[in-house]
């Protein structure tokens, strides 16, 4: 091989990092920016359109993830009444774990 074949190949090596660059930039300035802002703006526009019909599902009694709310939530609540009834301490303002006695104490 010549030498002169060498310097072309390196020629190309530049030119074609070159080109990339510059298409990597227009790109990213052009068209990469609208369809990012594109893809924000569905997310934003999924993203309520999901919490809302999570807000119907949660508050309709008759659909199962509803009733299964209100099941929990009823049984909650009869059994903080029930600890309640046996230790009125239980309705501490805290309500933390370390407000409960301690076994052997």
């Amino acid at each position: 091989m010549a030498k002169g074949d060498d310097s072309g190949f390196g020629i190309g090596v530049l030119v074609g990092g070159l080109a990339g660059l510059v298409a990597g930039a227009w790109l990213a300035s052009g068209p990469g920016r609208s369809q990012v802002e594109r893809l924000r703006d569905r997310t934003v526009e999924l993203t309520s359109r999901s919490a809302e019909q999570a807000r119907e599902v949660m508050n309709n009694p008759e659909h199962p993830i509803g009733r299964a709310l209100q099941d929990g939530l009823s049984a909650a609540r009869q059994r903080r009444g029930e600890l309640q009834q046996v230790d009125p301490a239980a309705d501490s303002p805290s309500g933390h774990v370390s407000d409960l006695p301690q076994q052997g104490a």
